[in-house]
């Protein structure tokens, strides 16, 4: 325990007694919840514990947690009952680190993300129910019915969120973007005045088939440049360069014409283009290209060189506004603000944060509560941090400007 209360040791004893002090006392009906908190990082612990005693208060039902046997002093001061894996069938599992293509027949809560606390959920009485089938299109029903028809209200929120997202590309007119775009080419050795496409991170084990038709392309292409951020058999061919961990997102961004993602991306709010090849939460938001089969992929990337070529753009007005409300939902309308836990940001000073928040809080209270009853009883994605039902909640966001 005190060697991953994030480096601060000697508030250790003092988070486990704020925890057993506001937690302690859990409820204790014939079901369970399960908890799965494997992770190294106390953070990603404290939300999963933390989600999970408000789910078993829901559910007025036992904590279980599957853990390392270091965090096994805090799953107790959170509740936890002493069984490592429960007898009977549990009611529910909150996780950081769910599979994706496992089908599950309980409700999931996947605890994720920085911020205060960020969760997405499945509930099997929708229909299957796997996170990389079901939850994008979940998460994109709604959006097209809360997010969307609001923009005009969210989009002073939306231009805000994007204004601090974009403090790691420090690029502030097209002038700075083109002169960038020159240093870049000319450092790598590329051809300035062809497009250039960056190929974003990928997953070996799940995304290669599309990940082989990007590097095929790239290597049979003679038109664009390719900027790939994995390792890729570039065979010595003049356009394509390998720049991981070699450039900054200031000058990637510059650089990038397009983009194929394989997870979550925010260039399309900033005016780049991307094609989904991967995996991501807000695919069915409208923010990207997602290609149905490897030949409709192909067919996006080709599409993407000649209009570049051309001067034009794949991104559409719409999409860029799609991209920005979507960014928006994901770090501010489904970051949830709650004093049982402390922000991502505090880092190192995590545990003692955690410890005076959970000495001062009235847990019954808080507005995580009212968040998850709202997500279960609802069966919705995500929790939200304030209820998009409420048409006084959005109001206020105009009011807002």
């Amino acid at each position: 325990m005190r060697r991953r209360v994030a480096g601060d040791g000697e508030h250790a004893d003092r988070l486990l007694a704020a925890a057993r002090a506001c937690w302690g006392n859990g409820p204790g009906g014939a079901g369970c919840v399960v908890a799965e908190a494997y992770d190294e990082d106390l953070r990603v612990v404290a939300r999963t514990l933390t989600v999970a005693r408000v789910v078993c208060g829901l559910l007025q039902a036992r904590l279980a947690v599957l853990t390392r046997p270091e965090w096994m002093p805090l799953a107790r001061a959170f509740g936890a009952a002493q069984e490592p894996r429960p007898e009977a069938p549990p009611v529910a599992l909150v996780t950081s680190r769910a599979e994706p293509a496992v089908p599950r027949e309980i409700p999931v809560v996947h605890v994720h993300g920085t911020g205060t606390l960020q969760a997405y959920a499945l509930f099997p009485d929708q229909g299957p129910c796997s996170l990389q089938d079901e939850l994008p299109a979940r998460i994109g029903a709604f959006f097209e019915r809360h997010v969307w028809p609001h923009r005009e209200l969210i989009r002073p929120g939306a231009e805000r969120v994007a204004w601090r997202a974009r403090s790691g590309y420090q690029v502030r007119t097209d002038t700075e973007r083109r002169q960038l775009r020159h240093q870049g080419c000319a450092r790598l050795g590329l051809d300035a005045d062809r497009p250039t496409i960056a190929v974003l991170g990928h997953a070996p084990e799940r995304d290669a088939e599309l990940f082989g038709v990007t590097a095929a392309l790239a290597a049979a292409d003679e038109r664009a440049n390719w900027l790939f951020t994995d390792p890729v058999p570039a065979g010595g061919h003049p356009r394509i360069r390998c720049v991981g961990g070699t450039l900054s997102t200031t000058m990637l961004w510059s650089m990038a014409d397009a983009g194929v993602a394989f997870g979550d991306s925010d260039l399309p709010a900033f005016g780049i283009p991307v094609i989904q090849a991967g995996w991501s939460a807000g695919g069915a938001c409208g923010a990207t290209h997602v290609p149905g089969s490897p030949e409709e992929h192909r067919r996006l990337l080709e599409e993407a060189v000649a209009r570049h070529a051309k001067g034009e753009s794949l991104l559409g007005p719409e999409q860029r506004e799609r991209a920005r409300l979507w960014m928006w939902l994901r770090r501010c309308g489904a970051d949830v603000p709650t004093q049982l836990l402390a922000h991502w940001e505090q880092g190192t000073d995590y545990a003692r944060t955690l410890a005076v928040n959970l000495r001062h809080v009235e847990p019954g209270a808080d507005p995580l509560q009212g968040a998850v009853r709202r997500m279960w009883e609802r069966r919705e994605p995500l929790l939200t941090r304030f209820d998009f039902h409420d048409q006084g909640a959005l109001a206020c966001l105009g009011n807002a400007r």
